[in-house]
């Protein structure tokens, strides 16, 4: 874990693109459900709090189903990078040090040379934020 660094600038600037990206989906469904482009405005004026809170969620949800299969395919995509690229010579995939399971590569480091522990930080960054989606998620629908 000692590998892992977070970046809190590109963080920053990552959430803040995820506010963008809300406002501007907020705006096109409420442009899309008027009736006109000037029932959009006056009603756009008037917004409640109720309306606003639902857009967001449902923003929050397209962010969610398109978040979630990229950081399953990039997490897959540096397991199998660090599965085969980044194992030690004298290290097998199944065996004993592994305890017969790879998935024993994110926990034991020293099994792994440095592209290995590359793709291990980059392995283990993928399942953070897995995480943390799994987590809005669960916040979302209580």
């Amino acid at each position: 874990m000692q590998q892992i660094i977070i970046n809190w600038p590109r963080l920053f600037r990552y959430s803040l693109l995820f506010i963008v990206f809300s406002m501007l989906v907020t705006i096109f469904m409420h442009i899309w459900f008027s009736a006109s482009l000037e029932d959009a405005w006056n009603n756009g004026v008037n917004f409640s709090m109720a309306q606003l809170t639902m857009s967001f969620e449902l923003s929050l949800t397209l962010f969610i189903f398109i978040a979630f299969p990229v950081l399953l395919f990039r997490f897959i995509l540096f397991f199998s990078k660090m599965i085969y690229r980044g194992r030690k010579p004298d290290v097998a995939m199944l065996n004993f040090k592994t305890l017969f399971n790879p998935l024993n590569f994110l926990l034991f480091p020293s099994l792994l040379n440095p592209v290995g522990r590359d793709y291990r930080r980059r392995c283990l960054i993928s399942l953070i934020l897995l995480i943390s989606l799994y987590l809005l998620m669960i916040l979302l629908i209580n």
